[in-house]
């Protein structure tokens, strides 16, 4: 049986590393994973720059894939990253190869979530260092719609748990090594996001890639959490004194004036309905949380 080709950009990421193990678990599938700079030790992984045009345009000539996942960020210039290397994968690629694009909460700006995917999007303002990356992400969206009949856009909030190498993000890392050392942590009880599992994040895209669906989809599950909140829930599911987490609140005025949105929660619904992947919440993550610190 002719195998599927999947191209995975960005398999050396957080989140693309739990992508890459996802597909490489099915014999169907022939995957190529892509890095931008040296890989890590025993991954198997192409080393391309994605806006360097003879390249990539050469992998994507060479490989030919059906199935192409962007997994990208840059830690420089995402928006060069989106308008170069987008680019040049439209004008490669088949013509009917299916494409997924992994987007972010942070383009709805007005900060009043729950946000269904018909919502329109409004940019963060300028003051917000964030800006210039969702502006770019909002961009990608658009030019995958307008070039790629098949085409898939998800969108997601902020990750955490342990992906497939061992790694944390850093967010729950903080989290687990300063509660760990018995030092208190402050954080915000009216800043409200999606927080979705890398885990399920993985699975979710793996499932969207062998599905016929085409269009936008939010993971993650139906409750939304602070970040105070997440954080204490957290600590709970790995055996942290959840005490040390003191609240705070940010100021609706001083919110405005730093251009932070403050609830950029997504409505899951549609995501839920359609795939069979569970989205867990964060106070699920108990059981699993538990093992990954024994892992890990």
């Amino acid at each position: 049986m002719k195998k599927r080709r999947m191209l995975l950009l960005g398999a050396s990421g957080y989140l693309g590393a739990q992508i890459f193990h996802e597909l490489q678990q099915d014999a169907d599938n022939e995957v190529v994973g892509t890095c931008y700079s040296a890989p890590p030790t025993g991954e198997q992984l192409v080393q391309v720059d994605v806006t360097h045009p003879a390249a990539f345009a050469a992998l994507l000539a060479d490989f030919a894939p059906e199935i192409v996942i962007w997994a990208l960020m840059s830690a420089t210039d995402e928006h060069a990253l989106i308008t170069e290397g987008l680019d040049i994968l439209q004008a490669h690629l088949p013509p009917k190869s299916r494409v997924i694009f992994i987007s972010s909460d942070g383009i709805f700006g007005q900060g009043t979530g729950a946000f269904a995917e018909e919502d329109q999007p409004l940019m963060l303002s300028e003051r917000n260092p964030l800006a210039r990356y969702s502006r770019a992400k909002w961009l990608g969206e658009e030019l995958v719609r307008q070039r790629r009949e098949q085409h898939v856009i998800v969108r997601i909030g902020p990750l955490y748990g342990c992906n497939s190498l061992g790694k944390w993000d850093k967010r729950a890392a903080t989290i687990r090594q300063e509660l760990a050392a018995g030092r208190p942590i402050t954080r915000t009880s009216n800043l409200f996001k999606t927080f979705l599992h890398v885990q399920d994040a993985a699975q979710a895209i793996k499932e969207l890639a062998d599905s016929s669906f085409v269009g936008t989809l939010h993971l993650g599950p139906a409750q939304k959490e602070s970040y105070y909140s997440f954080a204490v829930t957290l600590a709970k599911a790995l055996g942290l004194d959840s005490r040390l987490v003191t609240e705070d609140r940010l100021d609706a005025e001083e919110a405005r004036e730093k251009g932070i949105p403050l609830d950029t929660s997504l409505n899951t619904g549609r995501a839920n309905a359609l795939l069979r992947t569970r989205f867990r919440q964060v106070g699920e993550a108990a059981c699993s949380a538990a093992k990954e610190t024994e892992r890990h």
